[in-house]
């Protein structure tokens, strides 16, 4: 891969995985987006590192949090999303050959829905504990996990709206997005395959994933994550609007 490729793209992964550590969502979103629409790689290359290189942000931190993790709620979202997951990669390959405008058309409405529902804040909706809530959320995060690497909105709208500890909530959504991203993984061998330049750009990126992680950590304690939550969702809001005004034929 060329250099002035490589760059651009540690640079976006760099401010996605610094937006992820302040805000606490949105590196998959973000990192789809941007490469997207800068063309940086195909998108089923992206969705590949994407779910490689996010293990990075969340394996260790559920690792020394295990007894935190809401053990009901983990299984019945992995039972129900799984299913939508191979639905959802077999659509990417579908889509992904000949159809690259619908894609990406998909790709822009799924973000504005995404932002629409990580707008919610967790006092304006009511507590849902009933198993029903939670497949409904796996299966749509297991549909955008197979198609974009992206697993996550639905599944975190319906986990704040519980009386869970804060902690018990994000240990609980990291435990799922590390298992879901290892799914991910293990399905790539039955789609397009990347190439030996992406893998190896993936392993170029996962120092810059560390540093930037430990740059967040630090400055977590000194930055307003209001702050940082509005930025991510304006940036992610446009990145959705300009991907389908660029694919909308007038």
């Amino acid at each position: 891969m060329l250099l002035e490729t490589m760059l651009p793209m540690f640079a976006l992964l760099g401010l996605a995985t610094l937006l992820q550590t302040l805000s606490g969502f949105g590196f998959g979103l973000m990192v789809v987006s941007s490469f997207t629409l800068f063309g940086i790689m195909p998108l089923t290359a992206t969705t590949f590192m994407v779910s490689f290189l996010s293990l990075f942000n969340s394996v260790s931190l559920v690792a020394k949090n295990r007894n935190q993790i809401n053990s009901r709620a983990f299984k019945i979202i992995l039972i129900s999303g799984i299913p939508f997951m191979a639905i959802g990669y077999a659509l990417l390959e579908y889509l992904s050959i000949g159809m690259a405008t619908w894609l990406n058309l998909l790709l822009g409405f799924a973000i504005l829905s995404c932002c629409g529902l990580l707008l919610i804040k967790r006092k304006q909706v009511q507590p849902s504990g009933r198993a029903f809530g939670f497949s409904i959320a796996g299966a749509l995060g297991g549909l955008l996990g197979g198609l974009f690497s992206t697993f996550g909105p639905p599944v975190v709208f319906q986990c704040y709206r519980q009386t869970w500890p804060i902690n018990e909530i994000r240990t609980t959504l990291l435990a799922v997005f590390s298992v879901t991203a290892l799914i991910r993984l293990a399905i790539v061998p039955f789609g397009t395959l990347p190439s030996i330049d992406v893998v190896i750009s993936a392993l170029l990126a996962v120092p810059v994933i560390l540093i930037f992680t430990r740059v967040g950590r630090v400055l977590a304690a000194r930055v307003s994550a209001s702050s940082v939550r509005l930025l991510a969702l304006t940036m992610l809001a446009l990145s959705g609007v300009t991907l389908i005004v660029k694919n909308i034929s007038f």
